[in-house]
Formats: structure tokens, sequence, C-alpha cells
């Protein structure tokens, strides 16, 4: 909870603001909060996309057709679109901290259950509760570290904390698609569950509440408003947040959800196995998304987002050709420049939350992720009726046109580096 300060505090003064502004040392408990965050809410994209490179082998067992199986995704990002505005809210009033906290104790609890599950209603369904607790994790974190870190760091924090949760994702491609010819999706997804629980664990030893911090080691009280902004001023502020979040999610999840069928048939019929390391091209993402981060803090965010898009519109017409190298390359390209797009619109959603303060910002942000789990949603279900009905190129299509929407969005966001753009941090509640 916020501390007020007597009047008079040296934290609420116009000086110590600039001094906070300008302060951007990495003292040992801002490096434990950043590598602990990161780690926690990449545990929570391993459970999330642990489906996507087995989907033919559900399509298998449960006798289901390609965009049936989609529906294991579809389930988790729809679930978690509809759960992002009220945990962004539910975060601004009760800490972040303790969001994260039961959030993570909640997935652990679905990702157990997901591989015991019986029936393919009931996968479903456990994909659906686990997409329900992840908005609480992420979300919760990226506020935390916008708050608790300097205001100039946004878009390098943006950087790292989507290139942690880009591992993360890998991760759970890997852990299951690698192990899935031995051990069976369900003992993959065992593996999924192991790790979610050891990340509710890292979170609840290392990261302690405000009240039990040592001397020396808490932040300067402040003063901050007895309530956060109402939703409808957000909403009006940061309407194309959502618009922006779709858009940029849309090809990437589709691509990366339906190219097993591509890989997996004629003319390549590469195995389960070879097919899931494309996911590999998630480490080139990983590095390029706080190099994006660091771009835009120096150069602007809409330039940056807007060269990212056009990497990824390569990257899609690249898989269109039908020659295995230069699939790969289209695959590497759409994950890059769609990580980098990513990347810079989060930290121009958090810059537009500026003026509604620092109670505002975890709610800014779960409108981005309503939108682009949404867009996700779409991704998962949608192509794969373009691909039966008309192939590959039908998949690219749709990708195509969320892409020319995703620059469109683009052009709300600024166009110059916003140097002097600052937030008070806060005392992260308990």
């Amino acid at each position: 909870m916020a501390l007020t300060p007597s009047p008079g505090h040296p934290s609420s003064s116009p000086h110590s603001a600039a001094a906070d502004a300008s302060d951007t040392r990495l003292d040992a408990r801002r490096l434990r909060s950043l590598i602990v965050i990161c780690f926690s809410a990449s545990v929570a994209f391993t459970a999330m996309y642990s489906t996507q490179p087995i989907l033919p082998q559900i399509s298998q067992e449960f006798h289901v057709s390609p965009a049936e199986a989609g529906l294991t995704l579809l389930a988790v990002t729809f679930a978690l679109a509809v759960a992002s505005l009220g945990a962004g809210r539910m975060a601004d009033a009760i800490g972040t901290r303790r969001m994260m906290l039961i959030c993570g104790i909640l997935l652990s609890v679905f990702s157990v259950a997901a591989p015991l599950a019986p029936t393919f209603a009931s996968l479903v369904a456990l994909r659906a509760a686990q997409g329900l607790a992840v908005p609480g994790i992420t979300i919760a974190g990226l506020a935390y570290l916008h708050n608790e870190l300097p205001p100039a760091w946004r878009g390098r924090v943006s950087g790292f904390y989507i290139a942690a949760n880009t591992l993360g994702g890998l991760v759970g491609r890997l852990m299951v698609g690698l192990t899935v010819e031995t051990l069976g999706w369900r003992g993959g997804l065992a593996l999924v569950a192991g790790w979610v629980v050891l990340g509710t664990l890292v979170l609840a030893l290392a990261i302690a509440p405000a009240s039990r911090r040592r001397p020396g080691t808490t932040p300067r009280p402040i003063v901050r408003s007895a309530r956060p902004p109402s939703l409808d001023s957000i909403i009006r502020k940061l309407w194309w947040a959502p618009l922006i979040g779709g858009t940029i999610f849309l090809p990437f999840l589709t691509v990366f959800s339906f190219a097993p069928y591509l890989l997996e048939g004629p003319p390549f019929r590469l195995s389960p196995t070879i097919a899931s390391l494309i996911y590999l091209v998630y480490l080139l993402g990983a590095v390029a998304s706080p190099v994006a981060g660091n771009i835009s803090d120096r150069v602007g965010r809409r330039p940056t987002i807007q060269v990212s898009l056009a990497i990824t519109f390569v990257g899609l017409v690249c898989t269109l050709i039908d020659m295995l190298p230069l699939i790969l390359l289209g695959l590497a390209l759409v994950c890059i420049g769609s990580l980098m797009a990513h990347v810079v619109a989060n930290a121009s959603v958090s810059d537009a939350a500026n003026p509604l303060g620092a109670q505002a910002r975890a709610t800014a942000l779960a409108l981005y992720t309503l939108g682009f789990y949404l867009g996700g949603g779409i991704g998962s279900f949608v192509p794969g009726l373009a691909l039966v009905a008309f192939g590959w190129s039908g998949v690219i299509a749709l990708c195509a046109v969320a892409v020319l929407g995703a620059f469109l969005c683009s052009l709300a966001t600024s166009a110059r580096p916003e140097r002097d753009a600052y937030v008070e941090p806060t005392v992260t509640a308990g």
C-alpha cells in the first residue's frame, strides 16, 4: 500500500521528482525484482502455449479437426483477454505482488489438472481456466516493473520482460514438442505443470511485501490519489491500445500455430519432433525484443513499430515460397518483427498512461492485453478454417490484413522519444 508523506516531505517536491526521474541506477533490489518478475511471468507463458506444437496429436487422439484442436489455444487466449481488464483493475486496487501470488497458485492448480483431462471438452475448459489466471501474473508483473523502475527504462524493461516471456513460451513448446514421441502429449503437459509450480514458489519466496523490506531498501513514500482513474477515462485516452495489440499478435500466433500442419504435411513431411524445432527461432525474437525497446527509447515508438511490421510482412511472404529454407527464414522474420512490434507497442501504451498516473498503469496495460489476446484467439481458430478451405495462402492472407491494421493503429503512437515523460514511482502494495 502506498504511504502518504507528511507536508514538506522531500519526495513530494518538484526537485525530488526530477531526481527520481533521472535515477537510472540498477541496485540489487531493482535487479532482483527485474529477474524474479520476468521469470515468474515467463513461466505463465510456458503454460499458455504448451499445446501449440501438439495440435496434430490432439486432433488424432480426440478425433477433431485442426480448427477444433486450435480451441485449446483459443480457450486460453480468449479467457486471458476476458480476464485482463478485471485483472488490471484488481492489481491497481490490491497490489501487484499480491495479485501475482494469487493467480500463480491458481495457474499451478489448473496446469496440474490439464494433462489429466479425460475428454477434449474438459481439456478446453482447463485451458480456459489457465487463461483466466495468467493476466493476474503477466499484467501485474509488468505494471510492477514500470512503476518501480525508472521511467527512462520503460522501453528496455518492456523489451527484457517480453524477451523473458518469449523464452518461457519457447520452453513450453519445446518441453512438449520434444517429448511428445516418448512421453506423449500428456507427459509433456505434466512437465509444464511442474515448471509452473516452481515459478510460483520462486515468486513467493523472492519478492517480499513492502512492509517486510529491510530499512534503507523501501521506496520513498509519495502522495497518491485515493482512487485510481475511472475506467472510462482510461478507455477514452487509450482506445487504440486493444486494436494495435490484437493486430500485432494475430499474425504471430497464427503462423506458429498452424506451421506444424504445413511442415508435417506434403511435400516436407517432417516428424513432430523435428517440426517443433521451428520454435527455436523464438531465441532470435528474445534477442531482438530488448534491442527494439532500447531503439524506441532513442528514436521514438512509431518508427520502430512500423519497421518491425515491415519485417513481419516480408516474413509472411517468404513462407509462401515452397522451399524449406525460405519458409524457415520467413518464420524467423515473423517472430522477430512481431515481437519487436509487441515490445514497442506495449511501451507506447505505458507512455500514454503517464498523464493518468501510476495507479492507471495496470489497467492501461490490461487494455492492450485484452486486444492482444482477442487477436490471438482469433488467430488460433479462424485461420484453421482458412487452412482447410484455401490452404496456406489463405492463412497468410488473413495475417497480411492484420499487419496492415497494426500499421494504421501505429499512427496513434508517439513519433518521437518522450524524454520528459515522468510518472511518480509508487510503493507497490504487498
